[in-house]
């Protein structure tokens, strides 16, 4: 039976009795489709996914996108593998976000199917953005609805992206070292083209400064609104197991992987699809 549970009262939920590798009844996918947008992040399963699977899924959502930072897997050039090894302690995604807001285009989904998974942590958080846009004042709307994000993938509050790929070991990590040629303008308030509905698209690891403002100017209010939208009442927490396959939807979520794990193995496939231009 398809079911779907609500993981927490602001997003998330977990959806029973689909097996994607094989499920081809339309209506079902609508259902899932309809659960991805009110629900914002889906989580599948015990679900047996091959790449091949994972990109038939994944279209379901929208073409698939690369990312410049990782190499894909051999024959599948749009998956790519997030590795902690049991002897690393620094993790990949480990810092509130919406995936690669730096691009002009960036992803409406993420995929993330769980392959190899620690005996306990290493779970995921995620906030809804879209409930932390409901919950500003009126006049904090009608500030942010005015501003644009200008969004880098230097990650220069985190250190650099250079820095912090050399410290991740277990994965094909190239091209870091263009990170800072990566900038694209979003508003900070964006519209959900699907819902209409308004959420914040900020982000400390991401947003540098707003357009035709300094950095200095910028900082405190990216810092002010990114500790807003993580605030517990909006956030889910997923916990893994191998065969969880989790969607989620960049337009309107941030997330943040915990690093709680150290001395154990976590493996999992990403493939981000769907590239649109955030109003």
């Amino acid at each position: 039976m398809f079911t779907i549970t609500p993981l927490a009262g602001a997003l998330g939920a977990e959806i029973g009795g689909v097996a994607l590798a094989t499920l081809r009844d339309e209506q079902t996918w609508q259902e899932i489709h309809r659960a991805f947008l009110d629900h914002s992040v889906i989580v599948f399963r015990d679900q047996a996914l091959a790449p091949e699977h994972l990109m038939r899924v994944g279209a379901r959502f929208g073409e698939p996108c690369f990312y410049p930072f990782v190499a894909g897997m051999e024959g599948y050039p749009y998956i790519f593998e997030v590795v902690k090894e049991a002897e690393e302690t620094k993790n990949f995604g480990g810092n509130w976000h919406s995936d690669t807001t730096y691009l002009k285009q960036p992803p409406l989904a993420t995929l993330l199917h769980a392959v190899e998974t620690p005996t306990h942590g290493g779970d995921t958080l995620f906030s809804s953005t879209r409930a932390a846009y409901d919950a500003l004042s009126e006049g904090m709307r009608r500030m942010v609805d005015g501003l644009v994000g200008v969004n880098s993938a230097a990650l220069k509050y985190g250190g650099g992206r250079t820095t912090m790929h050399k410290n991740i070991g277990g994965m094909k990590v190239h091209d870091t070292d263009s990170a800072g040629q990566y900038e694209a303008e979003h508003p900070v308030a964006r519209t959900h083209p699907e819902t209409g509905r308004k959420a914040l698209y900020v982000s400390r690891g991401h947003t540098i400064r707003f357009k035709d403002m300094s950095e200095d100017e910028s900082h405190p209010l990216i810092e002010w609104l990114q500790a807003h939208q993580t605030r517990p009442e909006f956030t889910c927490r997923v916990r893994w197991a191998p065969g969880t396959l989790t969607v989620w939807d960049n337009r309107c979520t941030q997330h943040n992987a915990i690093n709680d794990y150290h001395g154990q193995r976590r493996r999992m496939r990403r493939l981000t699809v769907g590239a649109q231009t955030p109003l």
